[in-house]
């Protein structure tokens, strides 16, 4: 028995010791899931690789073997003390050095990755000069729909938008924050984290706070690339990657400051690893990919909660491969242990924390099941209707959500199904294509993403469609998209033909998007509600016409709070506090800037009255002329 397996197996005896004897339960099966997944990985080397007759294991291991195992087993220790020490240190002391050892982790365990002769390892793309250049055009073009303007499209910058850059840029401060933890709505800090990092590089602005998810979204059409064309060929890599570029479903998340563009992110890379682990030549194990895979779909995470389903689409579909290849698990036993031992190193102490606070683990489930939340009972007691007929209704709306029923969120609320007509035709073609053919390896994953991700998303959340809980489906989309190309293009005789339909088909998707995000969506200003755009619009005005020592007295409650998320973050340092009805101050503080919504408008002539000769200035909005609110700034020498 070699060094690691022994330490694995003391770990899996500790943990089963606690387990049973009833203390530190949460401790104890963390330590069990550890050496489980060292047993998993020691356990798993193919037999031919056993010492012959007269030599032990671990003597017939290089000097190469023994630095790899002993990196690992150091990653996921140190890993494991980062969890632990982040678990017991003061949230208000500073978390720079065990985010750095976290990183240090990290990086350890990839280099221990990195085979001998890694170029002989690497994926090949085999893109020729004009592939390339036209890759390089996509990505460009990708992330101009996403990058320009972003302080002005889409033109309200939502609450939760605020909210989650003013918590990252607060944790990115000195000293550091607690990127291990959960903050806002039980979502994982280290993704507000990211954001705080982005924001204090490019500004603490609208269009800085938002730059990052625009980088992502751009990202994503090349991980969407990648994975297709590994799935089904160049041509079928080129629709993919062009649908995701110009949906105007995803333009929009990527022009927000907010987590969950990044979980198509991590699906498409996470599969696409996943993807090159599995088809690498039989000689060859490809540790890095499967290593990786595990990497990735433990950052997702960190992230929104959309991305954490990756990890389960994984291995949903590695189940399915073992069951119907011969010798699945023993020719990648040693590649999916080797994933997990990824996993943990990255997602430990995360895990730590959860083990201290678990119903953490499942806040924002429970609040947003139709089972958990208990809507389905108050549903089917309030309407009379059986839990049979609640059920389907919810499968139809999730079903419909790219053809007929609309978004009714705030998150984006396009007054139309998510995507256009055209994608969405070609979507039926495809899944009729993908069902005829569901055995194909590349087939079955498309079917497993979209159905599992449509039900769990959306069939069994409140209020589906939700766009916000969805966009994992986009890259399935854009894969429906490229098989219903695929099966169309046997209808045409001549090659030419097909190319210049093709092109014609793909030029009419980026008109259609472009022309409704940018020239129809962008204009009717619907994204984050008419508080986001009083908010967003008090924020500009305040920043164009500042009052040197002002204090803001904010008539907006119970409409509109001082501390919503847009506010808090666009006037951060700005001093202000809410008025509630019928308590107008006595004394203020000068000068002093009131600002009064609407619906609060009959306090102005008393306000006025207590502090009289001040100057006065009606806010409308741009376009509609409609009063957003009125500002009035006094002083003591007015």
């Amino acid at each position: 028995m070699n060094l690691f397996a022994a330490v694995s197996l003391a770990l899996t005896l500790t943990g089963t010791y606690a387990l049973g004897a009833g203390f530190h339960i949460w401790e104890g099966l963390l330590v069990l899931i550890v050496g489980i997944g060292g047993l998993f990985f020691s356990l798993g080397r193919p037999a031919n690789a056993l010492p012959s007759r007269g030599l032990t294991h671990w003597s017939r291991w290089s000097l190469s073997t023994w630095l790899r195992m002993g990196g690992r087993g150091g990653a996921l220790l140190l890993s494991l003390a980062v969890g632990i020490a982040a678990r017991h240190r003061d949230p208000h002391s500073d978390f720079t050095i065990l985010f750095l050892f976290w990183l240090v982790a990290l990086i350890g365990f990839m280099v221990t990755l990195v085979p001998r002769h890694w170029k002989q390892h690497l994926p090949s793309l085999s893109l020729s000069r004009r592939e390339q250049a036209g890759l390089i055009i996509l990505l460009v073009t990708a992330f101009l729909l996403r990058g320009v303007a972003l302080d002005s499209i889409p033109g309200n910058f939502g609450g939760d938008e605020g909210t989650q850059a003013l918590d990252g840029l607060r944790l990115a401060e000195h000293p550091l924050g607690n990127p291990f933890t959960t903050g806002w709505y039980t979502v994982p800090t280290m993704s507000l984290f990211a954001y705080g990092i982005s924001i204090r590089i490019f500004g603490a602005t609208m269009a800085g706070a938002r730059l990052l998810s625009a980088l992502i979204g751009t990202l994503t059409v090349l991980t969407t690339f990648l994975l297709v064309r590994s799935l089904g060929g160049k041509q079928a890599g080129w629709v993919a990657a062009i649908v995701v570029a110009a949906t105007a479903y995803h333009i929009h998340f990527s022009r927000l400051a907010s987590n969950q563009i990044a979980d198509p992110l991590v699906a498409t890379l996470a599969l696409w690893l996943l993807w090159q682990a599995l088809h690498a030549p039989d000689a060859v194990q490809p540790s890095a990919a499967w290593g990786l895979t595990g990497m990735v779909v433990a950052l997702g995470w960190y992230g929104y909660f959309g991305a954490r389903w990756v990890g389960f689409l994984a291995g949903f579909f590695l189940v399915w491969r073992a069951l119907v290849e011969p010798r699945f698990i023993s020719r990648y036993v040693k590649g999916i242990g080797l994933m997990i031992l990824g996993f943990l190193v990255v997602l430990l102490p995360l895990l730590m924390w959860y083990s201290a606070h678990p119903e953490n683990l499942v806040a924002r489930y429970h609040s947003v099941s139709i089972f958990a939340s208990g809507w389905l009972a108050f549903e089917a007691q309030q309407t009379g209707q059986p839990v049979a007929t609640l059920l389907l209704k919810q499968f139809f709306k999730a079903v419909t959500a790219f053809h007929y029923t609309p978004d009714t969120t705030l998150w984006y609320f396009p007054q139309a199904p998510l995507v256009d007509f055209l994608t969405g035709t070609l979507m039926l073609v495809g899944m009729v294509a993908t069902v005829l053919r569901w055995r194909w390896p590349s087939r079955g994953l498309t079917l497993l993403w979209f159905w599992s991700t449509v039900l769990m998303a959306w069939g069994m959340t409140e209020n589906p469609p939700s766009s916000q809980r969805g966009l994992l489906l986009v890259p399935a989309v854009a894969l429906l998209v490229a098989w219903a190309v695929e099966a169309l293009g046997e209808f045409f005789k001549y090659r030419e033909t097909r190319e210049i339909a093709l092109r014609f088909l793909l030029a009419a998707i980026i008109v259609l998007n472009s022309t409704f995000y940018f020239l129809i969506y962008t204009p009717r200003r619907v994204y984050g509600n008419p508080t986001s755009q009083v908010a967003t619009e008090f924020a500009h005005y305040h920043q164009a016409h500042p009052l040197a020592g002002s204090t803001v007295y904010f008539l907006g409650p119970p409409v509109l709070y001082w501390d919503f998320g847009a506010l808090a973050f666009l006037l951060r340092d700005q001093p202000g506090m809410d008025v509630l009805p019928g308590e107008l101050p006595e004394t203020v503080t000068t000068p002093a800037r009131f600002v009064i919504l609407g619906d609060r408008l009959g306090e102005l002539v008393t306000l006025q009255s207590l502090y009289p000769g001040g100057r006065l200035e009606e806010v409308r909005a741009a376009g509609s002329n409609v009063l957003l609110f009125v500002v009035y700034d006094w002083s003591d020498t007015s």
